[in-house]
């Protein structure tokens, strides 16, 4: 079976971007309150951003708190030295700070005035 050239260029650069997203966990309890996350495959700036914002999303819908970092380790990938892996330890407590953290709380209340509206209207 041949392959066309666009169709190898496609398949090319489906394996590229697969390749440059950064892969996470999702968030795991830890127990007692404690959550981690671990997220890879990226420079250490785009881990960590990820990490934090994963962490923050998730309280946020949890709890409407903010984060609070118990443990933070960010080191190279031993199996990919231009990539940085992230384990981050947290707790869902505290006033929302970040940016990120806030406009995710703005999406969260304006998901239930929708609610509230709807079944208002009903």
């Amino acid at each position: 079976m041949k392959f066309s050239n666009a169709k190898n260029i496609l398949i090319l650069l489906t394996g590229l971007f697969v390749v440059a997203c950064a892969t996470t966990t999702g968030v795991l309890p830890k127990g007692d309150g404690a959550y981690t996350i671990n997220v890879a495959q990226g420079d250490a700036a785009k881990v960590k951003l990820r990490a934090y914002q994963h962490a923050e999303k998730f309280c946020a819908e949890k709890s409407a708190n903010g984060i609070e970092v118990t443990k933070e380790n960010l080191r190279v990938d031993p199996a990919s030295p231009n990539t940085s892996i992230i384990d981050l330890d947290f707790k869902c407590q505290g006033p929302v700070n970040s940016e990120y953290g806030k406009k995710v709380m703005k999406e969260i209340q304006k998901e239930e005035e929708k609610k509230a509206k709807k079944g208002a209207a009903q």
